[in-house]
């Protein structure tokens, strides 16, 4: 009997010794520094971590449909002072995350030799490659700075690169570019594609909320990128080309041309993605459309949005997004041949008339779209309802611009509603009043306006305004009319 206890204890310190060393040993290996480099700088090996979550800093939103030819986009968190690949798979993962420098000083970029890098929403535009050592390293990604956001907001500069440095740098050390180590971006930069993957530039990332991120996804599931064209009718169009051209001033004209493509033309939605970032977001669409004699163009068409979330969403800007300059001339031949063949004829005493008629709503969706604009500190469209000879508070149009670009970076958030509207049409002129209520994070106030329009190009302007203080409420300590 004691033989056998004795040999059963044996074969049970046995076994725990044998379990101690494959405990430690795994230990070992999971704990190793050299294998946990490898892994996480090899581009096969996939995502290997959750992205750090904060719920303090500014959520990046994401969200895919159909087939699109990639899950990955880059952030960059200048808090941490980190650029980091995510790539969706089911789940969003880190891929990769690097250390890189950002400007002196912080804030979001506004103007040339701020020092500031930008945040927002971007997309490669060039890319730059060099087997010698240059300020930029061996290569570099210059960003589509200022985008239509920032240009909205009043914003400008050029010139912002993610680039390569083969010397030593501290965090918050660059002139607004965004600089890694050379070996770092050499590794990253096969990773992006000008066409789909997003360059988000935040103060400091959060994940969404759950609502948030549904929010954004229904809103993916259910748009309709057909309306949300036709709605894009009367922006300007951007042209963006994968293969830069010099020819701007065709590209221009391309982009123009554009605007009339429509029903005309076939048009296959393949996949779709939505990126956000606080009040900016960018909706990407990859198309493929189909011409005369059955020749097609396959592209990226992005439409950049305002608002808080999906429920409140504004069109800031259409762009397209083609392979080359000869697509992009085919394309605008086909919006030239369609206009001319499928839009029908108006026989111009009518549509006169009509015209006519239909002046008052035509004015009030003039001070809607306008009221918008303003709300949402939309600069160049706000601006874009005022005649180059306005006048109003003793200051002429660039003057009002540079004020009202003041008041767009001092507030944070702007309200305006009109109350009691009156419109009286006298030919080519019109006289407007209203009541306004204006609201804003620092002042509140309420006040008669009389706009005086003028009907020029087809459409109605604001050439002279007047703002006229009612109570209540009391004084306040700044007024914006």
């Amino acid at each position: 009997m004691i033989s056998l206890i004795e040999a059963r204890s044996t074969k049970d310190a046995a076994i725990f010794g044998l379990r101690l060393f494959l405990f430690i040993l795994t230990l070992l290996i999971l704990c190793s520094p050299s294998l946990s480099v490898q892994a996480a700088q090899a581009p096969e090996a996939g995502p290997k971590r959750l992205i750090p979550l904060d719920t303090v800093g500014q959520p990046v939103v994401w969200c895919y449909h159909g087939q699109v030819p990639d899950t990955r986009l880059v952030v960059v968190d200048k808090s941490r002072q980190r650029l980091m690949v995510l790539r969706y798979l089911g789940k969003l993962a880190l891929e990769f995350e690097y250390p890189c420098a950002s400007g002196e000083k912080q804030g979001p970029k506004n103007a040339s030799l701020d020092e500031k890098t930008p945040e927002g929403i971007y997309f490669v535009t060039k890319r730059f490659k060099d087997n010698k050592i240059t300020v930029f390293g061996y290569r570099a990604l210059h960003l589509n700075y200022p985008n239509p956001q920032d240009r909205a907001q009043g914003r400008n500069g050029d010139g912002i690169y993610i680039h390569g440095t083969n010397r030593d740098y501290k965090p918050r050390s660059s002139n607004g570019c965004l600089v890694m180590a050379n070996q770092d971006l050499a590794l990253v930069e096969p990773l992006v594609s000008e066409q789909f993957t997003p360059v988000i530039v935040v103060e400091r990332l959060a994940l969404p909320s759950p609502a948030l991120q549904a929010a954004a996804c229904e809103y993916l599931r259910t748009v309709n990128i057909d309306a949300l064209s036709r709605g894009a009718a009367h922006q300007p169009n951007g042209l963006e080309l994968l293969r830069p051209t010099s020819a701007n001033r065709e590209l221009s004209g391309l982009a123009a041309k554009l605007e009339s493509l429509g029903s005309g033309i076939k048009v296959q939605n393949r996949g779709l993605a939505l990126f956000g970032n606080g009040s900016q977001w960018v909706l990407l669409a990859t198309q493929e459309i189909e011409g005369p004699g059955n020749k097609k163009v396959a592209l990226t068409r992005r439409f950049y949005l305002s608002g808080q979330e999906p429920a409140v969403f504004n069109l800031v800007q259409p762009q397209w997004v083609l392979p080359d300059l000869a697509d992009a001339r085919l394309l605008a031949s086909w919006a030239t041949q369609k206009t001319a063949a499928l839009t029908p004829a108006v026989p111009k005493p009518a549509r006169k008339k009509a015209a006519a008629q239909d002046q008052p709503e035509a004015i009030k969706q003039m001070l809607a779209a306008w009221t918008t604009a303003w709300q949402n500190k939309q600069l160049d469209q706000y601006m874009s309802f005022y005649a180059r000879d306005f006048r109003g508070s003793g200051k002429n149009r660039r003057q009002w611009r540079k004020h009202k670009s003041y008041l767009n970076r001092t507030y944070k958030k702007i309200t305006v509603r009109l109350e009691d509207v009156k419109i009286k049409v006298s030919g080519k002129r019109a006289q407007v009043s209203f009541i306004q209520h204006y609201s804003s994070d620092w002042h509140s106030d309420l006040g008669l306006k009389h706009l005086h329009l003028v009907f020029r190009d087809g459409r109605w302007l604001i050439r002279a305004e007047t703002w006229r203080k009612m109570p209540p409420p009391g004084p306040g300590p700044r007024r914006d009319s």
